[in-house]
């Protein structure tokens, strides 16, 4: 049998790849998307303001502390997002969507999606819904460290 895990990371890293290539004409990366995404899935939900912070972000991304302080820096640099003081604990800063950022998250998630349609061509209906079947089963049973 062929290492799962290996494949895995293989397409995870291309499917990364594909999409930084895609984005491109944005002057974005797939990990500068992922942030936007993530912080616009918490402005929807009205999450907490301590679930939009840097660190929170990278925790539910699995960025390094280095890595996500970069990809902010860039999206402050680029008008993308906002970082305000928590209006209780001023050593946090809360992160926020500009209105730019708003306006063009829905043409970065068609050129996400055009990316995964792409990644997929060769598969069936119901090769793509058992996929999705069976990728959301092993992340639940990861989320939960392995227990059923």
């Amino acid at each position: 049998m062929d290492n799962i895990g290996y494949l895995l990371m293989k397409v995870s890293k291309d499917l990364r790849y594909a999409l930084t290539e895609e984005l491109k004409v944005f002057n974005l990366t797939a990990s500068q998307w992922a942030v936007l995404k993530r912080l616009e899935m918490e402005e929807e939900h009205n999450s907490s303001l301590l679930l939009r912070t840097a660190v929170e972000i990278a925790a539910k991304l699995d960025f390094d502390k280095p890595t996500m302080s970069g990809i902010v820096n860039r999206l402050v640099e680029k008008g993308m997002i906002k970082k305000e003081r928590h209006p209780v604990d001023k050593r946090v800063f809360i992160l926020s969507l500009s209105s730019e950022a708003k306006s063009l998250i829905p043409t970065l998630e068609s050129a996400s999606n055009r990316v995964m349609n792409e990644s997929l061509v060769h598969f069936s209906i119901e090769e793509k819904e058992l996929f999705l079947t069976l990728l959301t089963k092993l992340d639940h049973t990861l989320s939960r460290g392995g227990k059923k």
